[in-house]
């Protein structure tokens, strides 16, 4: 596994994916003592497939962040004209709800950590 500074990224269907997996390998009707390592590692040994690669590097951008709305912006100028527009449209959306939420929360805008 990449060191990282937030550990393991997982998406809403991942969540879903590891609550379906502790019922049907009957995780919860023990009393084990288990990590959410122990459980994870437990699911990438049965082929279990997440969204992100246990290895795959991730960056992660914070609504906090002075820096984030800069950074997707960036990131929105320099795709490609063959770029798909679907992730056109999501780096978009996120500009948008990172703006969004500097403007609802002037207070919580910091420099990064």
């Amino acid at each position: 596994m990449a060191d990282n500074k937030y550990g393991r990224v997982l998406t809403t269907s991942d969540l879903e994916k590891v609550i379906e997996f502790l019922y049907d390998e009957e995780y919860l009707r023990t009393d084990d003592e288990l990590t959410v390592d122990d459980i994870l590692n437990d699911m990438d040994e049965k082929g279990v497939r997440f969204k992100f690669d246990d290895d795959e590097p991730v960056f992660v951008l914070r609504g906090h962040d002075t820096r984030a709305v800069g950074a997707i912006k960036h990131y929105l100028d320099n795709q490609g004209p063959r770029a798909p527009e679907n992730h056109i449209n999501g780096i978009m959306a996120a500009l948008r709800s990172f703006d969004t939420y500097r403007q609802e929360n002037p207070g919580k805008i910091k420099e990064p950590d």
